[in-house]
């Protein structure tokens, strides 16, 4: 989405500035920027004149329900036949070499943090050994 905003009736350099912003303000708030809709692709039944045609569409909404309400506002009631969850044009589909590499990393990083945490707990161990054996009242014997 690009916004163009006219700014050649301001005057004061502040002005611009508030009116820019408000622009944006009204336009769309970062969560539309950095969170996309997600895409939905849907078949649906249009009427025109004599015929009936069934149709894949796609249409962007925050879930199914508000996709398959949309499509219904545009295309009538009973017209939306299926709707499923596509990918977003910045989603790549992976190889299956592509899949087992990252597979494989996924497991190499899911090792790592297992041998940290028992590193961690082990070192727990023994400080808490240390801590008892401090703790532990000492015990002298008196010569007779």
């Amino acid at each position: 989405m690009l916004i163009i905003v006219s700014l050649s009736k301001c005057v004061d350099p502040n002005a611009k500035v508030r009116s820019v912003n408000e622009a944006i303000n009204k336009m769309m708030k970062i969560t539309e920027i950095t969170n996309p809709l997600p895409l939905f692709h849907a078949l649906v039944r249009a009427k025109a004149a004599n015929m009936t045609l069934t149709l894949k569409t796609a249409i962007y909404a925050e879930g199914p329900t508000q996709a398959r309400q949309l499509l219904t506002a545009i295309y009538g009631e009973g017209s939306v036949q299926s709707i499923t969850q596509g990918m977003s044009e910045g989603t790549k589909t992976l190889s299956p070499q592509e899949l087992q590499v990252k597979s494989l990393a996924d497991k190499s990083k899911q090792f790592a943090q297992q041998a940290k945490a028992t590193k961690a707990r082990q070192q727990m161990a023994k400080a808490q050994q240390a801590l008892q054996k401090a703790n532990a009242p000492t015990t002298t014997s008196v010569g007779a």
